[in-house]
């Protein structure tokens, strides 16, 4: 009974493990409209975008509203704050996603082409 008691413990301890990984591995996209046809996104299609800054000052204005400041993070140099070009010490990621896997792949070869067209996701309000 023991041996029962003990195995059906560790499958719900397994089972518990597993769905709160899962959950933490769900993305929030920030986008619901694939920045390269306008299609509705796929979320299991998505790439990663980061933006790197200075300090915490410059992260807080860029997560604040980042579709606001996109067109800096494209023209930004890697390594350095997309505001005033000073070494990174911070990022943030967005999370871009896509209608398709070939728009995944365009997107993917040249980031800063395509992420001035990401919109942020509508949100429903109820």
């Amino acid at each position: 009974m023991k041996k029962w008691t003990l195995l059906a413990m560790l499958f719900v301890f397994t089972l518990t493990l597993g769905l709160s990984h899962a959950d933490e591995t769900k993305q929030t996209l920030f986008n619901d409209k694939c920045p390269i046809s306008g299609a509705d996104v796929n979320p299991e299609k998505s790439s990663d975008y980061k933006v790197e800054f200075c300090c915490k000052n410059c992260k807080a204005k860029f997560d604040k509203n980042p579709s606001k400041h996109l067109d800096k993070a494209a023209a930004g140099e890697p390594g350095k704050c997309i505001f005033n070009g000073r070494a990174a010490k911070t990022s943030s990621t967005l999370a871009i996603g896509f209608c398709c896997g070939n728009c995944k792949g365009k997107f993917d070869e040249d980031p800063n082409k395509f992420i001035t067209k990401a919109k942020p996701a509508e949100k429903d309000e109820d």
